[in-house]
């Protein structure tokens, strides 16, 4: 749709040109003020479309963070279960021997 618009805008404001340049008044101020509309309509599709990209930026970058912020305490709880089984072998070792 908006490329579409955008076509529309483009063949108006080559025709509104060309009717100027002709010397052409009758017409003209119309094709001017829906040429207006129509680039307006355009503006707002674009706009929106930034607006939505933007919006999934954030989440996205949101998103990362906390998948991060997760993933280094999953690391943290990792190590220290990997901590607590080596103390377990050492004590282990450490009972094993004679008293």
């Amino acid at each position: 749709m908006s490329a579409e618009l955008f076509e529309q805008v483009k063949n108006l404001s080559l025709e509104v040109r060309s009717l100027i340049r002709q010397g052409v008044r009758e017409g003209v101020d119309e094709r001017i003020q829906q040429r207006n509309q129509l680039l307006q309509q355009w503006f707002s599709q674009i706009n929106d479309l930034i607006n939505l990209t933007n919006e999934q930026q954030v989440f996205l970058e949101t998103l990362l963070q906390e998948e991060q912020q997760l993933l280094t305490e999953l690391q943290q709880e990792q190590k220290n279960i990997a901590s607590h089984q080596s103390g377990k072998k050492k004590l282990s070792k450490y009972e094993q021997l004679p008293h």
